[in-house]
């Protein structure tokens, strides 16, 4: 019953604040998903931006009942989420685009680490690195006459944690990572 009142109040949040991502811009792992021009931002069926007080809030307030998923997310600083509608979209300038956006993280010096194509339907898992440490991730998935989605994580990420973060979020991609050699379910 709680998870309700708490993503009541990060969305109220979210309402509230600006969508704009302050400070963010130096991070290795920010991906400005809107210059990526994958989807019509008006068409979107689903826009997250999940930005620093948001997601201490969300530590905080999920410490006591989930210690570890609030470890998680203390080390994050944003979570951006794009989900666009294939009904009726041509899914082929749609996967232009995202093909287009892997040659460009590749450029930029993003690391593939997920690569799925089965059945036409297509998931790329990317990973910024800094000092060592795992300091974005950037997911871009397309499902044929369903959706397509973008996904930019910032922050300290645990790759052992993304199935973790799919979960709580409900983004069934990440629920899927296989996380330290593990294959997933």
């Amino acid at each position: 019953m709680r998870k309700p009142t708490i993503l009541t109040a990060v969305l109220l949040f979210l309402v509230v604040s600006s969508g704009l991502a302050q400070g963010l811009e130096d991070q290795p792992g920010y991906l400005p998903l809107e210059k990526l021009d994958l989807f019509p931002r008006d068409k979107l069926s689903v826009e997250v931006n999940l930005e620093g007080a948001i997601l201490r809030m969300v530590a905080e307030a999920t410490r006591g009942d989930d210690p570890e998923f609030a470890s998680v997310m203390a080390g994050l600083k944003a979570i951006y989420v794009r989900v666009f509608p294939l009904s009726g979209a041509d899914a082929g300038a749609v996967k232009t685009k995202i093909d287009r956006a892997v040659r460009m993280l590749e450029d930029r010096g993003w690391h593939s680490t997920v690569k799925v194509r089965e059945g036409g339907e297509e998931t790329y898992i990317y990973l910024k690195e800094a000092d060592g440490k795992i300091a974005g991730l950037t997911l871009l998935s397309l499902e044929p006459g369903d959706e397509a989605v973008a996904i930019n994580i910032v922050g300290r990420i645990d790759p052992a944690q993304l199935g973790r973060l799919g979960r709580h979020f409900d983004i069934p991609q990440l629920e899927k990572v296989p996380a330290h050699g593990k294959k997933p379910e």
